[in-house]
């Protein structure tokens, strides 16, 4: 069998004018990250600079030594015997290969790329038709297209292809011109995992970085303003960070001298020689690893015109799981911040990411190796870089899975709350559906919307959720993040997964279960996007969805919900679907009848919750006293309504929401009952006034169900009766004629207890406490039916105790208590 022949890339680079560990990674990650695509990859240097770093005597070129450094890097790598080096600043010998095999090389080679456009065009590269040219540091040659300089165009002329890591040019927030005369494409710098994770050596005390102090070359003049390329001029913007915190802050530097030392020192700052280390590649790996994370700045350049350049250090320290703080280039409009990476303008900025980094340094680290391997792996790097030039590669060798996606029959009624059980079936198909991988775009352009899921068990809802998520949200700019609070069940493993599969998805992991409001306030603080959504995993969202957007651009908007088929408040709808089919179909027709409707609400529930940045500024997180959940939505909606901010639900937008899928393992202990108590009592004494159960819009079926039950109610209860009815809280189910109605459970107040009993013991209890105060009768509405089956030794307990005068299933059942 013939086997297709690997396609021949050479990267023309530089290693040799700049010998140093930093130069050596970034050269490797693409030579090896390559090779492992299945490309056979040769390294060639011909840009002409002398390698002064090798010339120890006055009259010596230091080819010699150049290319014995060449050598030993590409044998160290498993790349023996593929480089060249050109010796155009000298007498142009070619070592490595002779001038008809580098010759015969660049005809042969599928792709030559020209790495950091170090490399003046040869006529033989040129003559290929296949020279790529890519940028490192972009800024001055964006600057010489847009003055139309003659020599940087007929530089780029030769190429067929141009690449920047300027990410953010093109963005509304970039100053940088686009070219008018070539096109370019974003890139990053490749990393390959394995080199960096698991890191030698466990992480040390200090934040630290690696650089060069002072370069007083390179300044760019644009529009009337200098921009520097010296990193100095930023750092002393922060020289009295270590005045202001606790933790150690070493600089590797080269380019210095004693009096920068000497001031460095004066404000706190440890400093060491770049050289001591960086001269060999493993030893600078190590210093990277052995340190606590990355503290740095960027060049002006890019800071002031918002390149969106990373730089390719940082890129390391973050897959050696090493959380990064650096200076804000505009690379946040691209790659995640807030959690394992921070994006600074301000000290105050830095302080914040340092304390938030060491108050959690586990969960930054992995976060800082997931954006490593999400954003920066060579997979996902060069892959793309390779296929938009026209050049295949081997896939990687595994099955293709089969598409992930949810049965339209899927049942999502379920066979009993309290606790939530859903048909087994059900649980089958989630358990069983794989990691779903969205097909992910982003449009700077757009509002960019972070989802914030918080998890907790249940790994089934979970699946559910999060398939529904990452297949049904087509919109070109948005993010998840997953917090998820310690859970036992296989659900940190899953959503690992998930996010290996998703760059756009992130995870959070806590140690131990902080409540919703806590880990909600984590994903909030992680998020970068403009709109904030929180949304429950218990919940399944269809195509429509992110509708809520067209709501949230008018400003009187402040909270926004969906209409779902069940939360318990004028957000319930009527639906009469039974499956995921049903529900798309229902999601669909609502969508259209409804197009751009929403209904005031007292109070937005937070299984699925939107709301802009401005007001999520004005608001503040959660309210972590809430604990593990309840209240915090009727707070917050309180703290909107209190701010003069609108709280709403879009008519044309609906969620399915199976409900209760945490809080209902609490009911049978006892617990969920007494964390509403406690939590009502905490909502009471924080707002100073009697909390009220949310109102519910008009049902034609429930309306009707409660004319019937009131009929029956007064034919078969004697006037003067006390009446208990077991519910919601619904008023209009006590409006009897002649006869009083109480809530079952009843508050000592008289009103609704806000919740069900905690078990059959006090479900019993109560009944005969309210029976010795005068109850004579018991209502059991056909919506509450389940309470004979939960509730098992209560249904017993007036079974054997009282009579039935009315035992249809529906409207009710009545218990006679006399």
């Amino acid at each position: 069998m013939n086997l297709p022949a690997r396609p021949k890339v050479v990267v023309l680079g530089m290693m040799t004018k700049m010998p140093v560990g930093g130069v050596v990674w970034q050269n490797v990650h693409y030579l090896v990250g390559l090779e492992r695509l299945g490309c056979e990859v040769w390294y060639v240097e011909a840009h002409a600079r002398t390698p002064s770093m090798f010339v120890a005597h006055e009259g010596e070129d230091g080819s010699e030594k150049a290319a014995a450094f060449i050598d030993g890097a590409m044998r160290r790598f498993g790349l023996a015997g593929r480089w060249a080096f050109q010796a155009l600043h000298g007498d142009g010998r070619c070592f490595g290969l002779s001038d008809t095999q580098l010759a015969r090389l660049y005809a042969e080679a599928d792709i030559i790329i020209n790495l950091h456009g170090g490399t003046i065009p040869l006529p033989e590269h040129a003559a290929t038709g296949r020279l790529v040219y890519l940028e490192t540091d972009p800024v001055q040659l964006q600057i010489e297209l847009h003055d139309q300089l003659q020599t940087t165009i007929d530089f780029l002329d030769p190429h067929v292809a141009f690449f920047t890591f300027g990410e953010n040019i093109g963005s509304p927030d970039c100053g940088l011109p686009v070219s008018e005369f070539f096109t370019f494409q974003p890139t990053r710098q490749p990393v390959v995992m394995d080199f960096w994770n698991p890191p030698a050596v466990g992480p040390g005390t200090a934040f630290t970085s690696i650089g060069n102090w002072e370069q007083q070359w390179r300044e760019v003049w644009f529009r009337g303003e200098r921009y520097s390329w010296s990193k100095h001029h930023e750092f002393l913007k922060f020289i009295d960070l270590p005045r202001q915190t606790a933790q150690r802050l070493e600089l590797a530097l080269a380019s210095y001298g004693d009096e920068t030392r000497a001031l460095l020192a004066g404000h706190g700052w440890h400093v060491r020689p770049a050289m001591d280390f960086s001269a060999d590649a493993d030893a600078y790996r190590e210093f990277i690893a052995a340190s606590r994370g990355e503290f740095t700045v960027a060049k002006d350049q890019n800071v002031r015109l918002r390149s969106g350049w990373f730089s390719d250090r940082s890129a390391t320290y973050l897959a050696a799981g090493r959380p990064v703080i650096t200076q804000d280039t505009g690379f946040g409009n691209i790659l995640p911040t807030g959690a394992g990476l921070f994006a600074f303008q301000t000290m105050d900025d830095v302080l914040h990411a340092l304390d938030t980094i060491n108050g959690d340094y586990a969960r930054h680290a992995r976060a800082a190796e997931e954006i490593a391997r999400g954003y920066f792996d060579h997979e996902v790097v060069l892959r793309p870089l390779l296929a938009s030039v026209g050049v295949a590669v081997r896939s990687p060798r595994r099955r293709s899975p089969a598409p992930v996606r949810l049965p339209a029959e899927l049942l999502l009624t379920p066979l009993s709350r309290r606790p939530l059980q859903l048909p087994p079936a059900t649980v089958q198909a989630a358990l069983a559906t794989g990691v779903p991988r969205a097909h992910f775009t982003r449009d700077p352009a757009l509002w960019r919307v972070s989802v914030v899921v918080v998890t907790f068990n249940n790994l089934a809802f979970t699946k559910l959720c999060l398939t529904s998520l990452l297949l049904n949200t087509s919109y070109a700019n948005y993010e998840i993040v997953l917090v998820d609070n310690a859970s036992t069940d296989g659900t940190p493993e899953y959503l690992r997964a998930v996010t290996e599969q998703n760059p756009h998805v992130r995870v959070l992991e806590n140690v131990r279960n902080t409540g919703f409001a806590a880990a909600s306030n984590q994903g909030l603080a992680a998020a970068q996007g403009d709109v904030l959504v929180l949304l429950n995993n218990d919940t399944i969202v269809a195509p429509t969805w992110l509708g809520l957007l067209e709501h949230l651009a008018d400003p009187g908007v402040g909270l926004l919900g969906p209409v779902t088929n069940r939360i318990g408040n004028e957000a319930e709808v009527e639906t009469d679907y039974r499956t995921y089919g049903g529900f798309l179909k229902a999601a669909a027709q609502r969508r259209e009848t409804e197009r751009g409707a929403r209904t005031p609400l007292g109070m937005a529930a937070m299984f699925c919750l939107a709301f802009r940045r401005d007001v999520f500024t004005r608001l503040g997180p959660l309210d972590e006293t809430f604990g593990s959940g309840l209240f915090e939505d009727d707070d917050y909606a309180m703290r909107a309504h209190a701010a003069g901010l609108g709280v709403f639900c879009a008519e044309d937008v609906l969620v399915h929401h199976f409900g209760e899928a945490s809080f209902g393992d609490l009911a049978p202990s006892g617990d969920y009952a007494r964390l509403f108590e406690a939590n009502r009592r905490r909502f009471e004494e924080k707002w100073g006034v009697s909390w009220q159960p949310p109102q519910r819009r008009e049902s034609v079926v429930y309306r009707e169900l409660s004319d019937r039950l009131r009929a029956l109610v007064e034919a078969r209860v004697p006037a003067g009766a006390v009446v208990l009815v077991a519910g919601k809280g619904d008023d209009a189910l006590l409006d009897f004629t002649d006869r009083t109605g109480w809530h079952f459970p009843r508050a000592e107040d008289g009103g609704y207890a806000g919740h069900h009993p905690a078990d059959s013991a006090a479900a019993i209890a109560h009944l005969e406490a309210l029976r010795t105060r005068g109850a004579t009768f018991f209502v059991l509405p056909a919506p509450s039916a389940w309470w004979l089956h939960h509730y098992a030794a209560f249904a017993a307990h007036l079974r054997q105790h009282y009579p039935e005068t009315a035992a249809e299933e529906y409207p009710a059942r009545i218990f006679d208590l006399r």
